[in-house]
């Protein structure tokens, strides 16, 4: 499983790098990916008995799903601080997503 968690993991810290960028494409291409890998890789997992892990897997699925909505606002937002409060959100919402792949990397050590 740790394969699966650390390509996610970086998934999601070039997600990041692209937050901090201006091209909205790269964004939503990297959420894309990261969404994608998500759903194609992780979740397809052989079931985890540990409830922990998957209430993990729930909060990210949760936390993707919003930062979905921030990059499809993000991209709309006409008038500059609007964008600045969505880009905001999308950065605080971020390493909440990699300290739950890292939670889950720790959880499946000890296993």
């Amino acid at each position: 499983m740790l394969p699966e968690y650390q390509q996610f993991a970086q998934l999601l810290e070039q997600l990041q790098t692209n937050a901090l960028g201006q091209d909205f494409q790269e964004l939503r291409s990297s959420y894309q990916k990261a969404q994608q890998f998500f759903l194609q890789h992780i979740l397809t997992l052989e079931p985890v008995d540990n409830y922990q892990i998957r209430s993990y897997q729930t909060e990210i699925s949760k936390e993707l799903q919003l930062i979905g909505m921030d990059v499809r606002f993000l991209q709309a937002a006409k008038v500059p601080e609007t964008a600045a409060v969505r880009k905001k959100q999308l950065l605080h919402r971020l390493p909440t997503l990699l300290k739950y792949c890292n939670t889950i990397l720790q959880l499946t050590e000890s296993l």
